[in-house]
């Protein structure tokens, strides 16, 4: 099977591992003094006390932040939304340690986080130093030993500032880890999704639940776009019926902790509700909902904190309303829709030739400075606890709206890539109106799901 921590400090972690306690490196004494010896206990052997380090500490120390590295080139990828500001950021760390003495250059390209990971696994050699990535990405990154670990000298401050759901989608255990290790940084807390609305359509009564919206947009001919043919948003029907998921012990195989009898009644819900209806559209939201809401062909949609910003512009802030998912009645009962919800991250190459500074450099950028800059100027949710309860997203109505769902969400975490499309295929039968619906049909469906999801 695999040997994680073994390969993992085997991949470029040489200079890494000079000046910085990680995982697996025994008891070494880095020569920064990254962590101090303390005495030996009653067994005889030697327990190492790693020193923790804050944001400040490393931008205030090069040595700390660095080691022995100069001359430094870096590449960071972020998406193109984000750029301009990450460029801002990443300047402003290389003008700090210019400051300190040392020589660093930056380059942000722009590389959307949906496809960061395949395109680093593609040619890891010529990959970004720095990389952000949607959390359900790391797994997969985990397993081919393409994230090094971080620092355990930075542990402490990420596990402290950060919400407790975001810092357990960063750390990861192989089957011949003795323990878990942290192998990226929290970037955001709101990588979910929520009900955005037309309020001139719609009330606030009528968004609460499915049955309000879809009577609403029958009677009006507008659009509730809800693309449950994606696999992001399909995991609705199997989790509003209680399903789980967890992970085989040699992290090949998903197991799936689900109950037919009872998600056969949500999918019955969802066929009997939209398959009917010409106005439920399973579609791309990412294409169709900004410019439905602009011409009003829309009066709602379920899509993630990415659009909050140019539904906000097709709308008019006053125009657009933002709550939680609604419920749907099953068997004569109101029931919340139960979905997903994931984070963003920030990972260090196992390949970077300059592992010290990207580590500093992504902990600089998922620092509370950083995660702030970014939720007021582009609006993205911060994973900083004090950030997240803070009126930056209390006062934010889409965001507020985004992390209330969050306490009707499962992580996303340890989730193989198979889960992804099946499930969308099968949500997207459900609600598709040229497809049958007869109980052996739905069990169909479902038979199909599981089988794929479940293949190694």
């Amino acid at each position: 099977m695999y040997k994680y921590t073994k390969r993992i400090l085997g991949v470029g972690l040489a200079s890494l591992m000079a000046v910085s306690a990680l995982a697996g490196c025994g008891g070494s004494t880095p020569s920064d003094g990254a962590s101090d010896s303390s005495s030996k206990d009653e067994g005889g052997s030697s327990s190492v006390e790693v020193k923790q380090y804050t944001v400040d500490d490393v931008m205030g120390d090069a040595k700390i932040a660095m080691g022995d590295e100069d001359n430094v080139t870096l590449k960071v990828w972020g998406p193109q939304a984000s750029l301009a500001l990450l460029q801002k950021q990443c300047d402003a760390f290389v003008e700090n340690f210019k400051k300190l003495g040392k020589t660093i250059k930056i380059e942000c390209v722009a590389q959307g986080e949906a496809d960061a990971g395949t395109n680093l696994k593609t040619d890891p050699e010529k990959g970004a130093d720095v990389l952000c990535f949607a959390s359900d990405q790391g797994l997969e990154l985990f397993k081919g030993n393409y994230l090094q670990q971080v620092r355990l000298n930075y542990r402490e401050a990420l596990e402290s500032s950060n919400l407790e759901s975001a810092y357990n989608t960063v750390k990861f255990k192989g089957p011949d880890d003795t323990e878990e290790g942290v192998y990226a940084f929290p970037e955001t807390g709101d990588n979910g999704y929520a009900l955005f609305y037309d309020k001139r359509v719609l009330s606030d009564d009528d968004v609460k639940t499915m049955e309000g919206i879809m009577e609403v947009c029958n009677k009006e001919k507008k659009k509730f776009a809800f693309n449950l043919g994606d696999g992001f948003y399909g995991c609705v029907i199997p989790f509003t019926a209680g399903g789980t998921l967890s992970l085989s012990d040699d992290l090949t195989t998903q197991k799936l902790n689900y109950d037919y009898d009872k998600i056969s009644k949500v999918a019955k819900a969802f066929s009997d509700l939209c398959s009917t209806s010409d106005y439920f559209k399973s579609e791309d939201i990412n294409t169709t909902l900004v410019s439905g809401f602009k011409n009003g062909t829309h009066a709602a949609g379920v899509v993630g904190s990415w659009k909050i910003n140019d539904i906000k512009k097709a709308l008019g802030e006053e125009n657009m309303g933002v709550v939680k998912l609604p419920t749907i009645k099953v068997d004569g009962k109101d029931t919340q829709l139960i979905s997903v919800y994931g984070y963003k991250h920030m990972g260090v190459n196992a390949k970077s030739k300059f592992p010290m500074t990207a580590q500093a450099l992504a902990f600089y950028l998922t620092g509370e400075k950083c995660q702030k800059e970014r939720c007021e100027e582009i609006g993205w949710g911060p994973s900083i606890k004090s950030l997240a309860e803070s009126e930056l997203v209390t006062d934010n109505v889409a965001l507020k709206a985004i992390y209330d769902q969050q306490q009707y969400s499962l992580p996303q975490i340890n989730i193989l890539t198979s889960f992804w499309q099946a499930t969308g295929t099968y949500a997207g039968n459900v609600v598709n109106p040229d497809k049958k619906h007869d109980d052996a049909s739905m069990k169909e469906y479902y038979d199909n799901m599981v089988e794929n999801i479940s293949i190694q």
